[in-house]
């Protein structure tokens, strides 16, 4: 009976609210590595950074041209944050909650609201709390064309981080090209040489921050991470395209900037720092290449509805 309602669920939202795009991704999990990232002005120390992503999507079904979207994310951070200090673990967990809208033919809507606790270890002392929220128009040029256009807002340890978002989705007729992009934040083409095998190239630049563990004696700390990730990947699918595997790998900026709390930005847009006069408490680190390994079951609506 879950299940039936699932599929329900999902097939009305997603032929009605995006129909260029046949499929939702409803779990999506991954694991990287950053090899070596370096420390600047010390060649004799660096750290390997290890990420943890999880992904989690569930839309409960209103009416045909209104769905709730609910979820969870979770991500983990490991490195050290100093040349030869003692590894940090950083934590984020981001609820997913809102509503997709079907305007009118041709415009539709995303509109959800992304409170998180981002800190070292899960603590829950004094700034941990974050609230964000997400806002995307998406227009239906054709059955294979979309475009997006929204933005993005956060509060940070940093303060208030304030992203537009301009992107689109295509797929080409033989369905072998297949480009999303929701930019600044991320984007993704791929090519597909059968049922079975894709290869493309992805691009992700998340802007995050994590309050540190607390300290007698020592004042509480934030870290800023502001890393831009880009490589190309092979990819297969099982189970007539439901479970994705996919190994990309690539550089990474890798950065981790820790301040006091308290000594904030007035605003960041985007990538753009405006009036940054804070006091930097640790080295600023140097990229290097990723590997990243990752698992995603995909819900196909035209396969369920046949």
């Amino acid at each position: 009976m879950i299940n039936r309602i699932l599929v329900l669920s999902i097939t009305i939202i997603f032929t009605q609210l995006l129909s260029a795009q046949d499929y939702v991704d409803i779990v999506k999990a991954d694991y990287a590595t950053v090899f070596g990232a370096g420390f600047e002005n010390n060649d004799s120390a660096d750290t390997n950074v290890n990420l943890l992503d999880i992904a989690v999507t569930y839309p409960i079904v209103v009416s045909e041209k209104l769905a709730v979207i609910t979820g969870v994310d979770y991500n983990q951070h490991g490195l050290d944050l100093i040349p030869n200090g003692e590894g940090v673990t950083l934590n984020n967990i981001t609820l997913k909650a809102g509503v997709a809208i079907k305007h009118s033919e041709k415009w539709s809507g995303t509109y959800l609201f992304l409170p998180k606790i981002a800190s070292q270890e899960l603590h829950t002392d004094g700034d941990q709390f974050f609230f964000g929220g997400l806002a995307l128009l998406k227009y239906q040029k054709s059955k294979r064309m979309q475009y997006r256009i929204g933005a993005y807002a956060s509060s940070e340890g940093f303060g208030v981080i304030m992203t537009p978002v301009i992107g689109l989705y295509y797929l080409n007729e033989s369905e072998t090209w297949e480009v999303t992009a929701n930019l600044p934040i991320n984007a993704d083409i791929n090519y597909r040489f059968n049922t079975a095998v894709a290869v493309g190239f992805g691009f992700q630049a998340p802007v995050r921050s994590y309050s540190l563990k607390r300290e007698d004696n020592i004042p509480d700390l934030y870290t800023q991470v502001s890393s831009i990730e880009a490589g190309p990947y092979v990819q297969h699918s099982f189970l007539e395209k439901s479970v994705l595997v996919r190994l990309q790998a690539g550089y990474s900026s890798v950065s981790y900037e820790v301040f006091q709390e308290g000594d904030t930005l007035p605003i960041r847009l985007s990538a753009i720092e405006f009036g940054d006069d804070r006091n930097l408490l640790n080295p600023e680190m140097t990229g290097n290449l990723f590997v990243r390994v990752g698992a995603t079951y995909r819900f196909h609506l035209n396969k369920k509805k046949d």
